[in-house]
């Protein structure tokens, strides 16, 4: 399926005649991610998330091209790099995890109950294809899918408060004051999703753009054992589009 949706893009492209200017359409994004990586839904070892922030810097840069099939229908491609971040601090029950407590420098699987907070700050590169409709003179709806590469991966935290019961929920009991947990390594260094963006076009060449990326597919394999659930990445995204204006064909 994924070879036949590349060979019709291509077709599409190059199957409409038309002069560069106006069936080539070139722009540059600047905007801001917002939002987490998250299971689906809530599990029920998450008892209460007492704060969530998005306390850090998650730039959007982009270029996208789009090839215009006609005045409303065009196929966009583009080459993103994004920054995606937040931190959060909750109350668990039961949660299964491995985490280093202080003054041990062996790690502990089991079930902790406590507070625990957790921090993210990915980098990746992106790679969206969409199918774009211009409804009016000033909006514009972009519709597809979009990979991505971890090329910075940072995922950590720390674990207080509790305790943890080795190996399952009825193993022995060790007091939790303060540890701490690293998974960064651990990350699957590919992501894909479905990405849905509205610009409002405010001048010749300005618009506002909001868009939200929706992974498929969960940070961390299936065999990865310190954490028994999926969490897959769930941003927004706000910013502004500049068009480039290219000369006129000759």
């Amino acid at each position: 399926m994924k070879k036949i949706f590349i060979l019709l893009a291509i077709g599409l492209l190059f199957s409409f005649e038309g002069n560069a200017r106006e069936s080539w359409e070139y722009k540059i994004q600047a905007g801001y991610n917002i939002g987490g990586s998250s299971p689906l839904p809530l599990p029920a070892e998450i008892r209460t998330i007492e704060k969530y922030s998005p306390d850090v810097f998650a730039p959007h840069l982009a270029v996208e091209a789009t090839r215009w099939l006609n005045a409303q229908w065009g196929i966009s491609a583009q080459i993103a790099l994004d920054n995606k971040g937040f931190t959060v601090c909750d109350q668990v029950k039961n949660l299964y995890t491995e985490i280093k407590i202080d003054g041990n420098p062996d790690p502990q699987t089991g079930n902790f109950t406590g507070k625990n907070t957790t921090k993210v700050r990915n980098g990746y590169f992106t790679v969206p294809i969409t199918v774009s409709y211009r409804t009016a003179d000033r909006w514009l709806t972009q519709l597809g899918i979009y990979t991505a590469y971890l090329y910075h991966p940072h995922f950590s935290g720390t674990a207080s408060d509790g305790y943890i019961r080795r190996g399952n929920p009825t193993g022995e009991k060790i007091d939790v004051p303060h540890a701490s947990f690293d998974f960064s390594s651990e990350q699957n260094r590919f992501d894909y999703g479905l990405t849905l963006a509205e610009e409002w076009k405010f001048s010749k060449s300005f618009a506002l753009r909001g868009q939200i990326n929706w992974g498929l597919r969960s940070l961390f394999p299936s065999d990865f054992t310190g954490m028994s659930f999926n969490i897959y990445n769930i941003y927004g995204m706000l910013g502004v589009s500049y068009l480039l204006v290219l000369p006129a064909r000759k």
